[in-house]
């Protein structure tokens, strides 16, 4: 499986959460469209900001093949225990390697990583203690305490503090959560509202965060 897919300049980034143990030969990249996970965590998702742009934009779409898609560890079993908020060399080394990433993607003409969409609990953490450990408040925390619920509060704050400014902003997103036999209680704990559908929410949000400032991002829309 190739480590990353899609243009660095890309203005949204994905990152998930590893490369699936049973399926990483047979697979091409990272939410592969043939894995099914890639369907329950993103597809119902980008469904739902395509068909915003399009009837809220004069028929804009999301190029969706450049977006650029990486794994936050190639190796699953490299992944720390969900309790631990010490995490091995292995994966500082990625986390260095992903900070690396992004600021080598940062270019004086103004492309750069605009929005990184991360998909459940490890991958946020990851995203947060690559990006954000020099914040004033920051502290690291086992994946485990980001569960639904906080998840949600996070993309919330995070989604209206979002201004298109120098820094890249980390949003999260549910994992396989959504699809497994608590997705009622997913859909509830992550959106506040015992009524409330996850992707239409997030789709929602996102596709009015990116017309906000849809001047970053005009290279990413196809009509």
């Amino acid at each position: 499986m190739k480590r990353e897919i899609g243009s660095p300049v890309s203005g949204i980034w994905l990152l998930g959460d590893s490369n699936p143990i049973n399926w990483d030969k047979q697979l091409g990249a990272p939410f592969d469209p043939r894995h099914p996970a890639r369907h329950s965590i993103w597809t119902s998702v980008l469904d739902v900001i395509q068909d915003r742009l399009y009837r809220d934009s004069a028929r804009l779409r999301l190029d969706s093949s450049v977006l650029f898609i990486r794994n936050a560890v190639a190796n699953a079993s490299d992944k720390p225990r969900p309790g631990d908020s010490r995490w091995s060399e292995r994966v500082a080394a990625e986390i260095r390697s992903y900070t690396q990433l992004v600021q080598e993607a940062c270019r004086p003409d103004g492309a750069r990583p605009w929005l990184i969409l991360t998909f459940g609990a490890f991958a946020f953490e990851f995203a947060r203690r690559a990006l954000e450990a020099d914040l004033p408040g920051f502290g690291e925390r086992p994946y485990r305490y980001w569960g639904a619920k906080r998840l949600g509060e996070e993309f919330g704050e995070r989604i209206d503090g979002v201004s298109g400014t120098a820094e890249a902003a980390v949003l999260p997103l549910l994992h396989v959560s959504i699809a497994r036999g608590r997705f009622l209680e997913s859909h509830r704990d992550f959106c506040g509202d015992p009524n409330a559908n996850y992707f239409d929410y997030v789709g929602g949000e996102l596709a009015r965060c990116i017309l906000r400032h849809k001047n970053q991002l005009g290279h990413l829309f196809v009509r």
